[in-house]
């Protein structure tokens, strides 16, 4: 029985393009046993622009046509091409492409509240009421790496909960601290992300996102998860910046950077944030709220430009129309404004120009707030929202090649 792969290459896979160049995509149906047979049928196209403005579509045939499709890029933003191919009347593969176009032109749909840091400013002073201090309960660990249970109080009667690591035998002052804030759901922290961190000698925190208590089973993360429905679109539409669910959350991100920050093994130079989707929201969060921070390095970041259709909002359109509230409270929450507060630290940004999720106009509205010279782009072209293994090297590269 055959089995097909559609295979899509693309004049700008190493490159965004610039306003009036012409971008082309070149679809083949192949047989995904590697043989290199090139299969009859029809290939059924679309292209939008940030996900929603539909561009043009058609029908090609696969194994004859040979002039791509093409187009000319006239406004700057995010385009991604879906094709789809049938054999027999039959769809039997699909494959998505992306491209910018003149990137550095997008720009946020909203302003930074002109109260934004007064604002920030007075949660951070609810914060400092509540001593930085953490309760470590030690857990299996090993002869190379120590292992602990953290517990700190933060603000509005949730705790900072997560799993810290070490090297066994540590030095005062000698060691880089990195924070793992999670992406989006409901789990335990645990081991997995940070025990290659601390196996360089970095003192290492994985953070759950709820403050919930970490190692119970799955079936108890699920049910909290119920419990935590919809939580990422709680209180925008209050339009009361004080409401949103987010608000303790991020705390939380402070409260564990000033917890690292505040162990006698930091080495007080280097306090890194390293995150995901909501992992990611959350480090710039806490970079613009927290100095001390000496870089980030994300992927696929969420809650960028939110109100135009980045992550979470995407969850709130059919339950709340884009309304006053909704522009006063999401500006305060939004990663383009937090980006417009980080100005000297390196920041890297990977993206996936295929992601559905967080969209990559988005993305680039964030990174083009930067205010830092010290910070990287990289594109993903086939990319959706996920985490691949050779955007982690290179998130990875940049942290170690930036120490201090």
């Amino acid at each position: 029985m055959d089995s097909y792969m559609l295979i899509v290459c693309g004049s700008h896979q190493e490159r965004s393009a610039k306003i009036g160049e012409t971008v082309s995509f070149f679809p083949t149906l192949v047989n995904c046993a590697g043989n290199g047979k090139v299969y009859d049928g029809t290939i059924r196209w679309e292209l939008k622009r940030n996900a929603e403005q539909l561009i043009s579509n058609g029908e090609i045939p696969s194994a004859s046509y040979t002039g791509g499709i093409t187009f000319r890029a006239e406004e700057a933003g995010y385009y991604k091409a879906t094709f789809e191919a049938f054999r027999n009347g039959k769809s039997v593969a699909e494959k998505q492409i992306g491209v910018l176009v003149a990137p550095e032109q997008i720009r946020p749909t909203l302003p930074v509240p002109d109260d934004f840091s007064a604002f920030w400013n007075k949660q951070l002073e609810e914060l400092r009421r509540i001593p930085v201090k953490a309760a470590l309960t030690p857990l299996e660990s090993s002869n190379q790496l120590a292992a602990f249970d953290l517990k700190a109080e933060c603000v509005g009667n949730t705790p900072v909960s997560g799993i810290f690591m070490r090297p066994a035998s540590v030095s005062a002052g000698k060691h880089p601290a990195i924070l793992l804030p999670h992406g989006a759901g409901v789990r335990s922290a645990g081991y997995g992300r940070i025990a290659g961190w601390a196996a360089k000698g970095f003192l290492a925190l994985d953070i759950n996102a709820h403050g919930l208590e970490n190692g119970h089973s799955p079936d108890w993360y699920h049910a909290k998860g119920q419990e935590l429905a919809g939580y990422p679109n709680r209180g925008f539409d209050s339009g009361d910046p004080e409401k949103p669910y987010m608000r303790t959350m991020f705390l939380r991100v402070v409260r564990a950077l000033e917890l690292l920050a505040a162990m006698p093994e930091w080495d007080g130079r280097n306090l890194w944030l390293f995150g995901g989707s909501q992992g990611a929201w959350q480090s710039l969060a806490g970079a613009a709220l927290m100095k001390k921070v000496s870089g980030i390095a994300t992927w696929i970041p969420a809650g960028c430009d939110i109100y135009n259709g980045g992550w979470p909002f995407a969850e709130l359109i059919g339950k709340a129309e884009k309304s006053p509230a909704l522009r006063r409270t999401l500006p305060y929450y939004d990663g383009c404004s937090f980006c417009a507060q980080i100005d000297k630290i390196p920041v890297l940004f990977s993206v996936g120009l295929i992601d559905n999720i967080c969209k990559a106009d988005g993305v680039m509205a964030a990174y083009n707030s930067l205010k830092t010279p010290h910070r990287e782009l990289i594109l993903h072209y086939q990319m959706a929202h996920e985490t691949l293994e050779s955007a982690m090297a290179e998130l990875d590269r940049f942290i170690m090649t930036h120490l201090k």
